[in-house]
């Protein structure tokens, strides 16, 4: 049923040096999240530490919590834990309220908490379930590298996305924290990319396997990620319909879609059909909301037309809420990014250029999914919800790579030099200015009032030796990036190509 389609042989690759450059980018983004998992103190209920590890602490002991279950208790194994219980006024502040989440995340901890009671040592769970939020979110990192150069197929692109992902505040900093965003946000990511390709590239078994796995990790991770499977399941059926209206086609199409979301369906439906029972809806946010006393924000129309209210989710993604003024630089960011965009439009309605052979689908797939984000987050804030930044997350596929192609497109304009080096030499340029923004964020971050202390016995030092190897991991990758590609070789390639065809003739004569 499933055979890889003719645009497997034309497809454009991404160079390994670039992909190597976007693997290190990653690694810086990892860094500065491990420093703060390495070194930060328990951030109760700002950042939903507390409740998260009494999830894993649940179930760890064998039961899966509700929103009301109390978070332990247990002074002597969980010591950092309980503490913060006392710094929480009322009871439903005392209780796990992230339980609405399927157990994913928490799963994947498990070992974690395990070691941390073999050797008595808390610190260990902490950590240890901080560090598996950090490694998601660098993957997203990466992935968002691998989904620009698939909806544009310009490397340049692809690493400044890369760039522009590695240098949001909400990535490094909320990455480093217990909580489930980074392998929701990853899961997401991937799944988009493999449908993506499945778009541009056609059905393969191994693609569709990808879709399925990622899908049913995205909705075992964080209730966004059922939206992101309905809507790549639905992607692949009218894909793969356009393409082929025959009824070998039809059957094909709902079949592949039907393996995209039934596998996730299998793997994680019976949780949201437990929250359906526990509390009414899949998400259990109106239970959640009626637990904490919380008061509508205004209607569904007043969230979506307050223009202030998107500004402020667009700037905290880089800077924190207390750190104002290093928002200019983001903002700087976008007034560049939507020039860019807007010559680029106007030149595209004049004329296409035929050396960009862009994916209208997965464009059209990005910003449906942005879409289904956006209005998920609208309808929480509107009913009383919190605009947390770790919610917009998910929106850096499309972010970071229209901000990298609205750059792209100013930078095509300057009359320097081929296009191809202009954008590697932009692209590495910018991505290295960003970087240092990113570090002079995460230094306010880290010596403000917010950081709220030290996890005890802390290696302060060895956490910055991570972050030196991180800084380390992006100048390489900057380097990299700007390095013009050796041709040589494919030139060797092609003279030795050609000798043989010139040999083949005599050969046969003299046989």
């Amino acid at each position: 049923m499933l055979h890889s389609t003719h645009e497997d042989r034309t497809d454009v690759r991404l160079p390994r040096r670039l992909l190597a450059a976007m693997v290190l980018m990653a690694f810086f983004a990892l860094s500065l999240s491990s420093y703060v998992a390495l070194t930060r103190a328990l951030q109760y209920q700002t950042r939903d530490e507390g409740p998260n590890a009494g999830y894993a602490v649940e179930l760890a002991s064998g039961r899966l919590p509700t929103i009301d279950t109390p978070v332990t208790t247990d002074v002597r194994r969980y010591p950092q834990v309980v503490a913060g219980l006392d710094t929480m006024g009322d009871e439903p502040h005392r209780h796990i309220w992230t339980a609405n989440h399927p157990p994913l995340y928490y799963l994947m901890s498990l070992p974690f908490v395990a070691v941390a009671g073999a050797l008595d040592a808390p610190q260990v769970m902490i950590v240890g379930m901080r560090l598996i939020n950090a490694v998601g979110s660098a993957l997203c990192v990466l992935l968002v590298g691998l989904i620009a150069f698939e909806v544009t197929r310009r490397a340049a692109v692809a690493f400044l996305a890369t760039g522009i992902s590695a240098s949001c505040a909400v990535l490094v900093t909320a990455g480093g924290h217990i909580a489930n965003d980074g392998v929701a946000v990853a899961a997401s990511s991937l799944t988009l990319l493999a449908t993506i390709r499945i778009m541009n590239r056609g059905l393969s078994p191994g693609r569709l396997t990808l879709v399925a796995l990622a899908g049913a990790a995205a909705a075992g991770a964080k209730a966004p990620g059922v939206l992101t499977v309905v809507l790549c399941g639905a992607a692949i059926a009218v894909a793969l319909l356009l393409r082929d209206h025959s009824r070998r086609g039809v059957i094909r199409a709902l079949g592949a879609s039907a393996v995209a979301t039934g596998v996730p369906a299998l793997a994680t439906g019976w949780f949201y059909v437990r929250n359906i029972v526990l509390y009414g809806d899949p998400t259990a946010s109106e239970a959640l909301l009626d637990k904490f006393d919380r008061e509508p924000n205004g209607t569904w129309w007043q969230v979506v037309t307050d223009g202030s209210l998107w500004v402020d989710w667009y700037e905290r993604l880089w800077a924190p809420l207390l750190a104002e003024g290093y928002a200019t630089g983001a903002d700087v960011l976008a007034v560049v990014a939507v020039l860019g965009l807007l010559v680029l439009l106007v030149r595209r309605s004049t004329a296409r250029p035929a050396d960009e052979p862009s994916s209208a689908a997965g464009w059209l797939l990005l910003t449906a999914h942005g879409t289904l984000v956006l209005a998920n987050l609208v309808g929480f804030v509107a009913g009383g919800g919190n605009p947390n930044d770790r919610y917009l997350m998910p929106l850096m596929p499309l972010l970071a790579t229209a901000l990298a192609v609205g750059i792209m497109a100013i930078v095509d304009l300057i009359p320097a030099g081929s296009r191809e080096s202009r954008s590697r030499l932009a692209a590495a340029v910018i991505t290295l200015v960003l970087g240092v923004y990113a570090l002079l964020i995460f230094g306010w971050f880290i010596n403000s009032v917010t950081y709220a202390g030290r996890l005890p016995n802390s290696d302060a030092r060895g956490a910055g030796l991570v972050v030196a190897v991180g800084i380390v991991c992006g100048v390489a990758a900057v380097c990299l990036a700007a390095r013009p590609p050796r041709t040589y070789a494919a030139g060797s390639r092609r003279e030795a190509q050609a000798m043989r065809q010139h040999q083949e003739p005599q050969h046969r004569s003299m046989t």
